[in-house]
């Protein structure tokens, strides 16, 4: 995989014959360009006393799948009905190949003592560090708040996507989201 741009998400499913190199990072494997890089990433926040925690990274579609089907399974069980419960899950979680996870490109970065994901990482320094330095290292935050109408989902900080730094650094720069910036290039490819 040499595209870092390619756009996935809801009703933009990756192509199934997709080749990935992966490489693993303290248990959690994602493509080996971004693994690199998030290793450089991770070592930089360290010198400046700031210690960061990979919780997820490459997902298999099938294991997306079941991700899925469990926030549905736990929407239901809470007393929705199965049809809102799929409704809500769509904006919380992605379908199997339309999740930047199933790229191996898309990396949630917590705290050391978080065990889940939680809107309160904003509030901590190390969403401070990574606001300030990811796109050095190729990464932007991928959901941001008030975007939520162009990536199709809920508000993120947790959710760093690797694009490379140039493009980090120029959609950081124009504070875009992906979406907006690979228009404003013209470069969605409507294959995806």
């Amino acid at each position: 995989m040499t595209d870092y741009l390619i756009l996935v998400g809801k009703g933009r499913p990756m192509p199934q014959d997709l080749e990935i190199t992966l490489e693993d990072v303290s248990g959690v494997q994602l493509e080996k360009t971004a693994a690199y890089m998030l290793r450089q990433m991770f070592d930089a926040a360290l010198r400046d006393g700031i210690e960061l925690k990979l919780l997820s990274g490459y997902r298999s579609p099938e294991y997306q799948q079941e991700v899925f089907d469990r926030s549905v399974r736990q929407r239901v069980e809470g007393g929705m009905s199965y049809e809102d419960a799929v409704k809500e899950t769509e904006i919380n979680v992605a379908k199997p190949y339309e999740s930047e996870h199933n790229l191996g490109l898309a990396a949630d970065i917590v705290t050391p003592e978080d065990y889940d994901v939680f809107e309160s990482f904003e509030d901590t320094p190390q969403f401070e560090w990574l606001q300030r330095n990811a796109a050095n290292y190729g990464f932007i935050m991928r959901y941001p708040r008030g975007k939520e109408d162009v990536t199709g989902y809920i508000y993120e900080p947790w959710h760093y996507r690797y694009v490379g730094p140039y493009d980090a650094q120029r959609i950081g720069n124009r504070d875009v989201t992906l979406e907006e910036y690979l228009l404003e290039a013209e470069l969605v490819n409507s294959e995806y």
